[in-house]
């Protein structure tokens, strides 16, 4: 997870219970990489497609809508997350 304070904060807070609930409903349950090839594996984290910490500090809100925006979020498995952020890096 982050060290940045500002991204712990949202991540603790009730509105990102709320949106996690959406996007575990929204994948019923499933990591929506698997299953995009064709593969049924539990989710397990909630990841940022674009990263929160990435947002302009000069556009109020912008970190809150990278964060809390149910589109901007897959739930993935273990191993797709840590896959994830490995290409993320290499990119």
């Amino acid at each position: 997870m982050s060290r940045d304070k500002r991204y712990q904060r949202l991540l603790n807070s009730p509105k990102w219970r709320e949106v996690k609930k959406m996007v575990w409903q929204r994948a019923n349950g499933l990591c929506e990489r698997c299953k995009a090839e064709g593969y049924i594996k539990s989710g397990v984290d909630c990841h940022h497609i674009i990263p929160v910490e990435s947002a302009n500090p000069d556009i109020p809100g912008e970190m809150e809508r990278l964060a809390y925006d149910v589109n901007n979020i897959q739930l993935l498995c273990v191993p797709c997350h840590i896959k994830v952020h490995q290409d993320m890096h290499t990119h």
